[in-house]
């Protein structure tokens, strides 16, 4: 698969190489050896190495490896490039503090200490603690150098979603990082390898491959990584051979100038299992071909058949370069379709063929026979890596995981984890009924069918799914996994915290009468996310998994927690909030009140009003959250007075909350003047009228200028999903209707929707115009305007619509109750009616 290039080094490379020089005979047996064979020799002479543990790295290897030569007392951080105290080791993720970072992350193969690969030398790294965090797990890769991208704990870093971009002066040593890995850990026990495409966390693979080929040219060898290496020799008595000898790079991956080509094969499989004769198998993989020199030409011998088109399959299939482009993808689809019924093992070979290129080569396998449908009970005792055929209902809800998904069948459970095209097991909800073929993996203790090929049949949905068995936690183990259960009595070790979810965050402690174990919520996107870890004894329903031998539970929902035992604090008897507001930080009140705003900017916070006076409820405490609260809400709410940066709230937990009803009235905003904006009108709803915006543009999250009556008061848009951002900021004096919140010294307004904002007297020449807020239907407006006439009024009416700069944008005299607006932009309008000078008005979004 690999071609031989000729790989010219620098003169200052090689002036650099006579720094660090391997010992006399250490690369013997090396001559002549390229490819894969050189990979090996130099994997028999890079084994066995001297094992350190863990905490001497901390201790005693990396400060001295990366010194700082200035300060002997310093430690220089690798991706941040910042000579920091050798004592400063983070013990909880601080910033300005360092700790142990693995190159190639440990979730990619070796996530267990007692793993060679998890204290080797050459991988390991001083890193700033948050640096650390922000790298994570993701592969290696170009990402552009903009402003949103950029790591600002590590200057000319640049990361995403995905990949993590160093700066310039370390991408070729993080490259020799990455080759040696690759090279050293390749065994059965462990085979690492570089792949050309995004990896997945937990499989022993990184990327991306071509992107390291040129980070290696790019940055050679030079005196400071010698220095380096020769120091981690001292201590592992191995070397690092791509650091002694840059070139064998190109021997052994390929060259980033000479043409190219790597095979994605992240969701295919070279063996195609068992198809029955009459039936057929197809499968995809992705050619990442760079610098060709002509068209791609890929050919196979029957009873496999390819095609550029899933349509079209013959032996061979011609994909076209086109001229000038460096990086190119395309797309083979690859059928496996046994011509009779002899039960016979095919195999062939897929040739990958270009100018310039020796010839790619990829072995695929396939079986003719029947398939027998087993229980997942039998399956489970199946070798890793044959072929799975079970049927199941889908036991989890997808909240702990954007792709695995929990399959039962009656005998036992398994996890279903698929990113096959057309098979994809992200699509899969609860209560669907699958059948579903695959290869069995092992991650982390977790049985799954995860290896392509992968078919998944959907037989029906909204199945009754099975009840949970009731168990202790002391008997939680692997004839549980991946089954429903329910523990009686449990309660949280971390009660009055926060739950968060995805990687440790996700990880919480349970115990019942029994023991104790993890309670696991897998994605940040699960409903419990947020909210406070509960008081009490919990009756927690959940399928079981496992992470390296620790047993976890998973709920879906919150249905799935039942309180059974909670002491509730007595609660004081109901005062009014502006009584409340006289009271000392910490105090437990009760009140009630209207909730008149929040919901659009913040998550959790709610402004709530009694007519003396208002505070901001927020609760993260399950069953008793806030953010569940809605304009129009009657509710009795208990808890502790906190002073949040000047703003009065309940917050302090326990926090009770009682819906009493919902959909009531709303207090009048009181009419005031910019400048008296303060604290006799906080978490209270006010009208101001006549006042300005000094910014111009679209709303986005964040803070904004308001100027009247002179004086001035930030007007805030708290949250991406409030109704004005991305709209106008009118260039008009408005009239606002909104909530007083502060943030330390500084008062702010808040408009709760976008029909706070008129602009009126301006645009108008009128002050009597009266707001009617269902003067439209539906709001949004699609294409057609539909009136509903305020009482008394009736056609014909005179329309306007205004745009937010105050520009008259369409008139008409409507006789029945539509208007067609399809010529309008989509955005935000005015649209007032007038009969005979009554003067009525409403904002409008039109989509």
């Amino acid at each position: 698969m690999m071609k031989k290039y000729t790989f010219l080094l620098p003169f200052a490379l090689l002036s650099f190489l006579a720094f660090g020089q391997a010992p006399s005979g250490y690369y013997d047996g090396t001559d002549g050896l390229t490819g894969e064979a050189l990979k090996k020799q130099l994997h028999r002479i890079s084994s066995g190495h001297k094992v350190w543990a863990y905490s001497d790295f901390r201790d005693t290897i990396l400060p001295d490896l990366d010194e700082d030569p200035d300060n002997p007392d310093n430690i220089i951080l690798f991706y941040k490039n910042a000579s920091i105290p050798k004592a400063n080791f983070a013990s909880n993720n601080e910033p300005d503090y360092w700790n142990r970072e693995h190159t190639w992350p440990k979730s990619h193969g070796f996530p267990d200490l007692s793993d060679t690969a998890y204290t080797d030398v050459h991988n390991l790294r001083p890193s700033d603690a948050t640096v650390n965090t922000s790298k994570s797990n993701k592969d290696f890769n170009d990402v552009e150098n903009i402003a949103a991208n950029a790591e600002g704990e590590a200057p000319d870093t640049y990361t995403n979603a995905d990949f993590w971009d160093p700066r310039d002066e370390i991408k070729g040593d993080v490259a020799r990082i990455l080759f040696y890995m690759d090279m050293r850990y390749e065994s059965e026990a462990l085979d690492l390898e570089l792949v050309d495409h995004k990896s997945f966390s937990g499989d022993p693979e990184l990327g991306v491959l071509f992107t390291l080929l040129r980070w290696h040219a790019q940055d050679p060898v030079d005196a400071a990584e010698i220095a380096r290496h020769e120091k981690a020799y001292g201590y592992q008595n191995n070397r690092n051979p791509f650091v002694d000898h840059p070139e064998w790079v190109g021997e052994i991956w390929g060259t980033a100038s000479e043409p190219f080509v790597s095979l994605d094969q992240s969701n295919f499989s070279q063996n195609f299992g068992t198809v029955p004769f009459g039936q057929s198998l197809i499968q995809q993989y992705t050619v990442n071909a760079y610098n060709l020199e002509g068209d791609l030409t890929v050919t196979v011998e029957a009873p496999f058949y390819v095609s550029s088109d899933n349509s079209t399959f013959s032996g061979s299939s011609t994909f076209a370069h086109a001229d000038g482009v460096v990086s190119e993808n395309f797309t083979v689809y690859l059928k496996f379709e046994p011509q009779q019924a002899d039960g016979g093992t095919y195999e062939g070979m897929v040739t990958h063929a270009s100018s310039g290129l020796t010839s790619v080569e990829l072995n695929v396998q396939g079986k003719e026979g029947e398939v027998t449908v087993t229980t997942i009970a039998k399956a489970r005792q199946q070798e890793l890596g044959s072929m799975a055929y079970v049927t199941g209902v889908v036991i989890d809800a997808g909240n702990n995981s954007g792709n695995s998904r929990v399959i039962f069948d009656g005998t036992a459970g398994i996890v279903v984890r698929s990113f096959d095209a057309g098979n994809e097991s992200a699509n899969l909800v609860q209560g669907d009924s699958i059948v579903v073929s695959g290869g069995l993996s092992d991650y982390a203790g977790v049985l799954q069918i995860e290896q392509s090929p992968i078919t998944i049949t959907l037989v029906a949905q909204g199945a009754k799914l099975p009840e949970a068995q009731e168990v202790t936690i002391a008997e939680v183990g692997e004839p549980y996994e991946s089954e429903l259960v329910v523990i009686r009595d449990a309660a949280f070790k971390d009660a009055g915290g926060t739950f968060a979810g995805g990687g440790s965050a996700g990880n919480f402690e349970i115990k019942d009468a029994t023991g104790t174990m993890v309670f696991r919520i897998g994605s940040s996107e699960h409903p419990l996310v947020g909210t406070r870890i509960p008081n009490g004894l919990f009756d927690i329903t959940g399928f079981v998994g496992e992470f390296s031998g620790d047993y976890q539970i998973s709920v879906r929902d919150l249905e799935d927690m039942v309180l059974v035992d909670e002491e509730e604090e007595e609660r004081p008897p109901v005062i009014s909030i502006a009584e409340a507001r006289t009271m000392v930080e910490g105090s437990v009140v009760t009140v009630k009140g209207i909730v008149i705003g929040g919901e659009n900017n913040n998550r959790d916070n709610r402004v709530v009003f009694d007519g003396t006076a208002g505070l901001v409820v927020r609760s993260l405490d399950l069953g008793n959250a806030s953010s569940v609260l809605v304009m129009g809400d009657s509710v009795m709410v208990t808890g502790g007075i906190f002073d949040y940066n000047g703003l009065f709230e309940i917050e302090e937990s326990p926090v009770y909350i009682d819906i009493l009803n919902s959909g009531n009235a709303l207090p009048e905003p009181q009419e005031i003047t910019l400048s008296a904006v303060g604290e006799e009108y906080e978490s209270e709803l006010i009208s101001l009228r006549n006042v300005s915006f000094v910014e111009t543009g679209e709303f986005a999250v964040g803070n904004y200028t308001l100027t009247g009556d002179d004086a001035e008061v930030v007007f805030r848009v708290g949250t991406i999903d409030h109704p004005l951002v991305g709209t106008s900021i009118p260039q008009v004096s408005v009239d606002l209707i909104g909530y007083v919140g502060q943030s330390n010294a500084d008062y702010q307004v808040f408009a709760r929707m976008a029909e706070d904002l008129t602009f009126l007297e301006e645009v108008l020449g009128v002050k009597d115009a009266r707001p009617s807020l269902n003067l439209v239907y539906p709001n949004p407006v699609s294409g057609l305007l539909h009136l509903h006439l305020p009482e008394g009024i009736d056609y014909p009416v005179n329309l306007s619509l205004f745009d937010l700069q105050g520009k008259k944008v369409k008139t008409a005299q409507v006789t029945e109750g539509t208007l067609s607006v399809e010529e309008l932009r989509s955005g935000m309008y005015l649209l007032t009616l007038d009969k005979e000078g009554r003067i009525f008005y409403n904002r409008i979004i039109i989509e």
